[in-house]
């Protein structure tokens, strides 16, 4: 079982006993997470898991009513003696139950207290020396805490939470209120102090420093963080950080990354995303002084240009890239960084360029054939890639994860089915003036307004018939099915698609999620071969498409029994069937969207929501009866 994902696993563990009892192996349990939710249910869930040796818990928005404790102690009671992680995000437990749940896990090495606001309110946390003790002893393995969006975390709670986990080797603080000007908060005569009320920059400084042997991942996104506190971190004798995040830290500039690159040499994932005044010389001494470098986030930073992207080319261990939105980008300066050096292209497996709206199928096509490697590539919103890059994809990325092809808006059916078009010519030239040159406006005559000619009142899409004899001719390349496993597909607005693409390249037994938002090519017929050529979809965006029906929407429920998430906003031809549908056979459904179907009805839709025991959430906005 242990080549299977873990969908299949769990379809495999109900068909008999004993594969049931091979599920259990705790060796298939290391990447199994528990989500645990206060119900009068949960309870009696726990008590059945307990055979297992879970190591992943999340207990979501618990609180202090009956339910909450008591599906807490059973957590201590069942699940916390092999314990490695667990997540207390948004929970309004009390400080005594805190402490009683940690003082079980004796074998936990992550801790995420994040979005816990009122655990830290009173800021009466851990108050008692006698629970440090305790606890201090418990929680000698945790090596990762994140205390992220937390606002009445202050220096007194912070060192307390620290104290108890004193080997820490990851911290995240991200989002949380960090005053940088320390000593307006300090009694008078004092020079330096712990505040019980605000967390100052100079206490972290202080922990890190203390910590700097040991401390290799520090997360300190969406704060005040200037160049100048960068720099103070950066040159902390003995600190030697393999990550630091630092996504939307708007204030630190080209200097600061500077000194972080002359101090931290030993860096191997770096998140700088919506850092937005960094500038060519940032990337520029990134790759010139971070050789160890694997994971590089520059999502929106739009400064950069092609004059500093090319030297991306030094950084020969580089695996991940996220260049999203950075406007400037073009074929040129990426082909220079990226397929210049056949070492550094066979090290990537992720690339992000959504947004770099310049690129054109030239550079996609060397992409393709240098970094072979790729499993996760988002190329949505660049207009000018067509059907060439989408056979450069499907010939030479086998190993493809994950595609984003949202708003490329060029693709057509022949790039979905692999098919040159040598033969037959079309109007994709985009100009009808018979080789004049439409920049110049250099006419061979005078004559200068021409009548339209008939071809303008021509589709441009190719016939099905045309497409039928390109498939018979042998002009075929590879089709989109040739990445056989390939897991997440998204073709949102790409308005040239039809029922004839979809159906022959849309054809994967791994594929988890379909994004086919405002695809208003595909029709009933088409939803219907879909839904049972992919038989592992979890997630699907039907969103827009205007022309699907309740005869589409029972087979799609009938082929997917995984689905977890289905969006059918503003797909008006549905009705009332189409929920009865989903109660029926959508036994695992967590969210669904039916926002904006007027036929649709909202009694409906309340009966659906209380008969279901799986669903999480319904966005039901503007359907017929409701507001």
């Amino acid at each position: 079982m242990r080549f299977l994902s873990v969908s299949d696993r769990k379809e495999a563990a109900v068909v008999c006993r004993s594969w049931y009892e091979a599920s259990l192996d705790p060796i298939l349990q290391r990447d199994i997470i528990i989500h645990f939710y206060a119900t009068s249910s949960t309870g009696e869930a726990i008590t059945g898991l307990s055979r297992r040796k879970m190591p992943h818990l999340v207990l979501h928005h618990f609180d202090t009513s009956i339910y909450s404790n008591s599906v807490i102690h059973k957590s201590c009671e069942y699940l916390t003696k092999n314990l490695l992680s667990l997540s207390l995000k948004g929970s309004n437990i009390t400080e005594s139950t805190f402490v009683e749940l940690l003082s079980c896990c004796e074998m936990l090495v992550s801790l995420d207290l994040s979005c816990c606001d009122s655990l830290f309110m009173s800021g009466k946390l851990l108050e008692k020396n006698s629970e440090i003790q305790k606890l201090r002893h418990v929680l000698i393995k945790v090596k990762e805490i994140n205390l992220s969006s937390i606002r009445f975390l202050s220096d007194a709670t912070f060192n307390r939470i620290m104290t108890i986990c004193e080997n820490v080797e990851k911290l995240s603080l991200g989002s949380v209120q960090i005053t940088f000007n320390s000593k307006a908060y300090y009694p008078m005569g004092e020079t330096r102090c712990a505040s019980g009320s605000v967390l100052t920059f100079d206490n972290i400084l202080d922990f890190i420093k203390i910590q700097a042997p040991n401390l290799v991942s520090l997360n300190l996104s969406r704060t005040s963080m200037t160049s100048s506190h960068l720099k103070s971190i950066a040159s902390i004798k003995d600190l030697k950080l393999r990550e630091l995040v630092l996504v939307g830290c708007k204030d630190v500039e080209n200097g600061g990354i500077v000194e972080l690159c002359q101090y931290q040499k030993s860096l191997q994932a770096l998140d700088l995303s919506g850092c937005v005044h960094l500038k060519d010389g940032a990337l520029k001494m990134i790759a010139s002084e971070l050789h160890h470098l694997q994971i590089l986030k520059l999502n929106k930073c739009r400064l950069i240009t092609d004059g500093s992207v090319k030297q991306l080319s030094q950084l020969s261990q580089l695996q991940v890239l996220d260049l999203c939105e950075c406007y400037h980008l073009s074929t040129n300066g990426l082909t220079l960084g990226l397929c210049n050096d056949r070492k550094l292209s066979a090290c990537l497996t992720h690339l992000n360029l959504s947004g770099c709206a310049n690129i054109t199928d030239k550079f996609v096509v060397q992409l393709c054939q240098y970094a072979v490697s790729l499993v996760h590539l988002d190329l949505a919103s660049c207009f000018l890639i067509s059907d060439r890059s989408v056979h450069a994809i499907s010939s030479y990325l086998k190993h493809l994860r994950f595609l984003r092809l949202a708003w490329c808006k060029e693709i057509t059916d022949l790039g979905l089915l692999g098919l040159l078009m040598n033969d037959i010519s079309t109007d994709s030239d985009h100009n009808h003036d018979n080789g004049i040159c439409r920049c110049t406006r250099k006419y061979k005559s005078t004559e200068i307004f021409k009548k339209p000619t008939t071809d303008l009142d021509k589709d441009s899409t190719l016939t099905v018939r045309q497409i039928q004899n390109l498939m018979q001719s042998g002009h075929v390349v590879n089709k989109l099915s040739n990445i056989s496993g390939l897991q997440y597909l998204d073709l949102s607005n790409c308005s040239k698609l039809t029922d004839l693409g979809l159906t022959q390249a849309i054809q994967f037994q791994e594929l988890r999620v379909l994004q086919l938002e405002m695809v208003h090519g595909v029709t009933d017929e088409g939803m219907i071969m879909i839904a049972k050529n992919n038989p592992s979809l979890e997630e699907l965006n039907l969103s827009h498409c205007v022309t699907l029906t309740d005869v589409a929407l029972e087979v799609i429920v009938t082929k997917l029994p995984r689905l977890q998430n289905l969006n059918v906003f503003s797909c008006d031809k549905l009705t009332d069937k189409s929920i009865k549908l989903i109660q029926t056979y959508c036994k695992k459904l967590k969210h669904l969207d039916v926002s904006f179907c007027s036929n649709i009805t909202y009694d409906a839709v309340e009966k659906f929501e209380s008969a279901s025991k799986s669903i999480q959430s319904v966005q039901k906005r503007m359907i017929s009866g409701g507001l």
